[in-house]
């Protein structure tokens, strides 16, 4: 399935689902365990001007990441960067096969780094379509794991 058949209705705002996200957590450990990582930093949860779960790794000689997990879709990967940031770096998930075997959709940078079009947004609710014209994202990723307010 491509990128763009996963936005529909809701995608935009913070969704909590205690259930998927527990799962997105066991697998972010399963995976920095099996690339030699640990979980550096606690988990941040949808909130007003974020709409994804976040919590950085590091890997075994590699850069900080933050993985992140928006509830309504996917899991995805950036450079992990001042939080006050609202573009991420995204990169491809590391071990993005142990979320896909629990059932997680992984998103590839070059997904997430692919621009909007108007025919992709058909599916959004209004108000989501007025956040998107007033933020103007760039990206997918910025759609799918954004700082609307």
């Amino acid at each position: 399935m491509e990128i763009i058949h996963l936005l529909r209705a809701g995608v935009t705002r913070p969704h909590l689902d205690r259930a998927a996200g527990a799962t997105w957590l066991a697998m972010v450990c399963d995976s920095a365990r099996a690339l030699h990582g640990v979980v550096t930093t606690s988990v941040e949860e949808p909130t007003v001007g974020r709409n994804h779960y976040r919590v950085g790794v590091r890997l075994r000689d590699a850069k900080p990441l933050s993985i992140l997990f928006n509830a309504a879709v996917l899991v995805a990967a950036a450079e992990q960067q001042d939080p006050h940031m609202i573009n991420p770096v995204f990169v491809d998930v590391p071990g993005g096969d142990i979320y896909r075997r629990a059932g997680l959709r992984v998103a590839t940078r070059a997904e997430l780094d692919q621009p909007p079009h108007e025919r992709h947004l058909h599916l959004l609710t209004e108000p989501e379509r007025r956040d998107v014209a007033y933020h103007q994202p760039s990206r997918l990723g910025d759609l799918l794991f954004n700082w609307f307010d």
